[in-house]
């Protein structure tokens, strides 16, 4: 009796181990495209994307079979985080990918100058010459001259 007690028992630990050894993390599957710095979330189907060289981050869904063309290869990534941009530093260097910064932090500035450039060269501009120019002759009456009939 003793001995079944101690099986049961040690039946009992293993299954307990067992279970305690499946609660790894689980791994989100990712597709990174290097050349524009975008994830795609196969779970989620939606993109990532940053504009301002990874400040902050955007999501986009997309549902659709096709293979985005523009995005160029892509490189399949696991992470234990559905924030998979967090480690974005690290997928830069690993995959040769390239920063996208469109936004500028003095983009504001930038598109008041512009306006103001715009103004000033509006400002500047030559007036149209309304008067009529003065009319040459015809390409044949200059080639051939004018028909003088003093000479018949």
């Amino acid at each position: 009796m003793k001995q079944i007690t101690k099986l049961f028992t040690l039946f009992i630990c293993s299954m307990v181990f067992l279970s305690c050894n499946d609660t790894a993390p689980k791994k989100f599957e990712f597709y990174y495209y290097p050349s524009r710095n975008v994830y795609f979330d196969v779970t989620n189907d939606q993109y990532l994307y940053s504009l301002d060289g990874g400040k902050t981050w955007d999501s986009l869904y997309v549902k659709t079979n096709k293979e985005p063309a523009t995005l160029g290869t892509k490189r399949i990534i696991y992470s234990t985080s559905l924030d998979v941009w967090k480690d974005n530093q690290q997928h830069i260097t690993q995959y040769n990918g390239q920063m996208m910064n469109v936004m500028n932090e003095d983009s504001s500035l930038m598109q008041t100058d512009l306006a103001a450039d715009r103004k000033i060269k509006k400002a500047k501009a030559p007036a149209i010459n309304t008067e009529k120019p003065e009319k040459k002759p015809g390409f044949f009456k200059r080639l051939f001259g004018k028909k003088n009939n003093n000479n018949n």
